[in-house]
């Protein structure tokens, strides 16, 4: 059974949201047999979901994360998933040089988006300056605007705009599971 695990700062807002609307883009489609969770960072065992997030789910798509409780990222996790997916593209750089023995499993949401993206992020992870002007004005024009900006401590609105973008995301990443071009499992 493939696993797919989000990952965010906190664990209590974008990743939670992210897990919830993945499965339910797959439901949607009838896909079986993916597991899908989310964790964090810096998540702090056992926090509930913020109380936006759990409402901007709840009010536009009908989703109940109540139950959520948040998890650390952790060896054993990065080991038993095979997609590990980043918020961001700092996200994905802590994971893989945390875990570098899995780095072919770490990818940026992004790059499921856009083959642009997914290439603009190659070249910037290989980067040897990557705080060069070429390398910075690369991130600014063609990574920054596909990140999952963190809603922590916004109104609803914005957890809203972020849900919508989840769901932007995870309906994309569906159809590159239901088309059977997500790349291979490790």
């Amino acid at each position: 059974m493939p696993k797919i695990l989000f990952v965010c700062s906190g664990n209590t807002c974008r990743s939670p949201m992210a897990e919830a609307l993945m499965k339910k883009a797959l439901d949607m489609r009838g896909i079986e047999g993916w597991q899908v969770s989310s964790a964090g960072l810096m998540a702090m065992p056992g926090n509930s979901a913020s109380e936006n997030a759990k409402r901007a789910l709840m009010e536009d798509f009908g989703i109940d994360i109540g139950s959520h409780r948040s998890k650390p990222v952790d060896l054993s996790l990065m080991a038993d998933h095979d997609y590990v997916i980043a918020l961001t593209l700092r996200h994905l750089q802590w994971l893989a040089s945390k875990y570098g023995q899995y780095k072919n499993k770490i990818y940026f949401i992004g790059s499921f988006v856009s083959r642009d993206v997914d290439n603009a992020v190659k070249e910037y992870l290989s980067a040897t300056d990557p705080y060069s002007t070429y390398y910075m004005r690369l991130y600014e024009d063609k990574i920054r605007s596909y990140e999952v900006e963190d809603p922590y401590g916004r109104e609803i609105g914005e957890y809203k705009r972020v849900a919508r973008q989840l769901w932007d995301y995870c309906c994309k990443i569906a159809n590159l599971i239901e088309k059977h071009l997500l790349p291979p499992r490790p």
